[in-house]
This record gives structure tokens, sequence and C-alpha cells, in this order.
């Protein structure tokens, strides 16, 4: 290169060391930024789980629903602080351990790449920002007029830390070196030109102090590496509304997404928590007691219908929010199983020997519009009745319907054919 010919651009696959210096930081935060995100959203989807559990203990489903209301109520009140509580310390661990660094970082001159763009520069104009690092380095504005080799002087604008010993050097008038690490990139002063440019320097007032300065409306590069805030970010009323906005409709997706999740594991298919929900006027208004008059009804018998797998039962009873079913055994003719079903999952609670039989049957007998209707009589005979189980059994030949009602001093029984829905005389 001969003196007097400005550096070139450096080649792109090239890396300054600013660059280099710069991109582990920047990858850090971008990192940190994701992670604090992907912490808010379990908290938020915590929060919507916790809400579908309340859901889930209100219709019934309380065994699923408090696995689900522990797991959510841990990760929002113990797993979201602590990991945010471990991510402040060891950032300010790794601040105190490494200030030295950081702030030679942040407030000492910068490391310009020795293939920079550099040009003559003349100081117009200088104000102090209002920024400070450690008491000693100084943020400050600059407006110079940069001659190029080629072409007429344009005006820069850019911030670059100072410290006050450094601050009497720089005056308007004063000829520097600025140093333009990429295309498009903001420019900075060069605090140590080599030789070539410190000859350069002793030369530039006779060259252009007749120059005058160049006119306002040249770009100005952003502040200390960071961008000026336009309309559309945090800086203006538009881009702080528009944030809180997204900000708003995030979190009510990430409780909604968390709200359905939680609802599903309670309910355990999406079928069953919407019957279950959609229902919901209905149980408030007292129209719907219990599994016998839900919609639910017909998503348990698919259920039994292939958890069974055809076995003969002795008798199921549907309480308001769970079966009870008692099985002949599938391996021991003098035995019988019992089971609990809740939520479309059959669990086996004992096993013992059959005392008494009266016939078999299989849960493909059990017609859910003939159980609705067998206990919409009941509750239209006695308005304000409570229903306390519905029994299915067969007695010496007919399967039949027991519909209990609790009474004031006892329980009463009204009994219909299974397969007609005909009331059948008790006693």
């Amino acid at each position: 290169m001969t003196p007097g010919t400005p550096a070139p651009f450096p080649n792109p696959a090239r890396l300054s060391r600013t660059a280099m210096v710069q991109r582990p930081e920047n990858e850090e935060n971008d990192m940190n930024r994701w992670v604090r995100r992907g912490i808010l959203v379990l908290f938020w989807m915590a929060i919507g789980t916790i809400l579908a559990s309340v859901l889930g203990f209100t219709l019934g489903s309380t065994e699923t629903a408090t696995i689900a209301f522990v797991i959510a109520l841990i990760v929002a009140t113990t797993v979201v602080p602590a990991v945010l509580v471990f991510g402040i310390v060891s950032k300010v661990g790794a601040s105190s351990g490494s200030g030295a660094r950081r702030g030679a970082r942040l407030g000492a001159p910068p490391v310009v790449a020795s293939t920079a763009l550099r040009e003559i520069a003349r100081i117009e104009s200088l104000r102090e920002a209002g920024l400070t690092v450690r008491n000693f380095h100084h943020l400050y504005e600059f407006t110079v007029t940069v001659f190029p080799r080629a072409g007429s002087p344009r005006q820069e604008v850019f911030s670059q830390f100072i410290t006050m010993g450094e601050l009497p050097g720089f005056f308007t008038g004063r000829y520097v070196v600025v140093a333009t690490p990429a295309p498009g990139a903001r420019p900075v002063l060069d605090p140590a030109p080599d030789a070539h440019w410190a000859a350069e320097l002793r030369a530039a007032p006779s060259r252009y102090d007749a120059v005058a300065p160049a006119p306002g409306s040249a770009r100005t590069a952003p502040r200390a590496g960071v961008a000026e805030p336009s309309s559309a970010e945090p800086g203006s009323g538009a881009g702080r509304v528009g944030r809180i906005l997204a900000n708003a409709v995030i979190i009510v997706v990430c409780v909604l997404s968390g709200f359905a999740l939680g609802t599903v594991w309670a309910f355990s298919t999406p079928a069953r928590a919407a019957a279950l929900i959609g229902e919901m006027p209905q149980r408030l208004g007292g129209q719907v007691q219990g599994i016998w008059d839900s919609a639910v009804l017909d998503l348990d018998l698919t259920d039994l219908r292939r958890q069974l797998h055809g076995r003969s039962l002795e008798s199921v009873v549907m309480f308001d929010t769970y079966w009870s079913i008692d099985a002949r055994s599938a391996t021991d003719p003098e035995g019988e199983d019992s089971y609990a079903f809740r939520n479309g999952s059959l669990s086996l609670s004992w096993t013992s020997e059959l005392t008494s039989t009266q016939g078999g049957f299989s849960i493909a007998e059990v017609d859910p519009d003939v159980v609705r209707r067998a206990v919409a009589t009941v509750r239209a005979d006695a308005p304000g009745i409570v229903i306390s189980n519905v029994m299915i059994r067969r007695l010496q030949g007919p399967l039949v319907i027991d519909v209990d009602s609790e009474g004031v001093y006892k329980t009463t029984t009204r009994r219909f054919d299974a397969g007609t829905g005909a009331e059948i005389p008790v006693g």
C-alpha cells in the first residue's frame, strides 16, 4: 500500500478483533434472553395448568387434577423462581469475577483492525452524552467532518468513551483519524494511529482548514454500539403500547396452552374435557348431577367396552364422578375382581371370592339412552331430588337399572328394565 492511499475494507470472510470480541457477548446475551423467555413461558403455562386443575376439582376429577395441580404449583412457585435466582446470582458472580474485563470492553479504547478503512476527520463539536463507566470512562458524542481521498467531505456523528485525561486532546477544530471497521458500521476514533497516519494528521490543517464543515444531513451512527430507538421500538409511545399488547397476547396464549394441557391431563382426553366443560352451565344449574345424566356417559361406556374385553360383570354402580365395577375373574371361576373407573382409566381395587351370582352381563348391554331416560323419570316425579347412585345388574333374568335417591329418612330405590326403560315395581 502506497503512502496516502486509504486502507481497503477487510475481506468479509475475515473478522476484525472488534467483531471477535463482540460476538461471544452478543451470543451469550441472546442465549440468556431466550432462556428467560422460556422460563416465563413455563411459568404462565403452569398458571394455566393450575386453573385447569381447579376446574378438574370442580368437575370431580380429583385424583388426576391433584397430580396436575401439584406439578404445576411446584413449577410456578419453586422451579421458575429458583432458576431465575440462580441466573441472577450467576450473572452477578460473573460480573464481579470479570469486572476488569467487562470494564475494559465497555470503556477502554476500541480495538480496530489494521485493515479497517481510515480517514482524516475534523472535530466540529463534541458533547458529553451522560453515561459514565466506573467514574472514569465518559461517553461523548462527536460530530466530525470526514475528508475522504475521493469524493466530497461528509458529516458523521458517533459516540465513544474517552477519559477525562484524554478530553483536553479532543476539541473543536482538532484533526483525528477515524476508522470504519466494516461497510455500514459506525466510525470510531483511532486512538493510536501508525506513523503514516500521524504524518497525515500533521499535514491535515494545511489541506483542510479552508474546507467548510460538511452539511448536517449525513447519517448518524448509533451511540456506543446501541441502535437508537425508532417508532417501532420501546422508546416511543406507539412502540411501547405495541410491545405491551404483544406481551399480553403471548401471556394469554401461554396460559391457554397450559390450561388446555392441564384439562386434557385431568380428564384424560380432549373429548371428555370438552364434554365436561360444555355442560358446566347445566351442572351449576343442577340439571346434571352425575355420570348418569352427563354427556360423559357415552364416552365412559365406549372406554369400558374396550378395556373390559367382554368380561362377565356382576354389577356396575355409577356414582357422580366414577364407576364401581364387579367383574367375574377371567382366570378363576370362583373369583371376583372389583374395579374403579375414573376419567377413562380402569384400575383394580381388590379381588375376592365370588359369593353369589344372579347371572352375569356384558357392559355392551348397557344402553346410555335407557339409563338417562330412567334417571329423567325419577327426577321428573320428584323435582329437586338428589340421586346418590345408579346400579345396573341382572336379577334372575332381566337386566335392571336401580336408581337410588336420598331422602330425609331413608334411601329410595326405583327399578327400571335396562332394555325397554319400563319401570319395575320394587318390593
